[in-house]
């Protein structure tokens, strides 16, 4: 133990263990990023997990004892807090794209338009979508429709879909190619358009 530690140990109140926390995570801050997007492999997702871990660090720091491993201690807290999320976004309801909606859009439309509401972002993106791009998405498969849909209209990423599905990333990624392929071959539009 340093004479750092030592003098810091007889400061007491409120603000010594804000200090303390402060000072002793600061250095491993870096650490902390890195860690955070080799999980989840999105920068604002990493950031939004080191947020996360510094706060349950910082709700438990009282029982962190001084010389044991800090970036241990933070990484069990990160992993911790990133499979907590995992879990979490598995147990969310699938959801799913089907006629229906495509049914309802005309009613909710024109009750929208009579009761002054604003519309979704997903009415107005499908609103813009070409009307033969909305038929051609209709046409696909259901697994390559969905996740054409998640990606294209509703703008989720691939990690999310595949979360969302219950299906590897990277068969999110090949269904993806082989439904924009799909969607090509039926608009006739060229390989740069999408």
């Amino acid at each position: 133990m340093t004479a750092s530690f030592c003098a810091d140990a007889s400061i007491t109140g409120p603000n010594a263990l804000n200090e303390r926390f402060v000072r002793e995570t600061e250095p491993v801050r870096d650490f902390l990023i890195r860690n955070a997007i080799r999980l989840t492999h999105q920068r604002a997702d990493a950031e939004d997990l080191v947020q996360e871990t510094l706060l349950k660090a910082y709700m438990s720091f009282e029982r962190y004892r001084e010389g044991n491993h800090l970036k241990a201690w933070l990484a069990r807290i990160m992993s911790n807090a990133w499979i907590d999320r995992h879990r979490s976004a598995q147990r969310r309801p699938a959801e799913q794209l089907n006629a229906e909606i495509a049914d309802l859009r005309g009613t909710v439309d024109t009750l929208s338009a009579s009761r002054g509401w604003v519309d979704s972002a997903e009415a107005e993106a499908m609103r813009s979508l070409p009307g033969d791009a909305a038929v051609a998405l209709g046409t696909l498969p259901s697994e390559l429709r969905d996740i054409v849909y998640y990606a294209c209209v509703a703008d989720y990423r691939n990690t999310e879909i595949a979360a969302m599905l219950g299906i590897p990333v990277g068969t999110v990624g090949s269904r993806l190619h082989r439904g924009k392929a799909l969607l090509r071959e039926a608009l006739s539009v060229p390989e740069a358009g999408w």
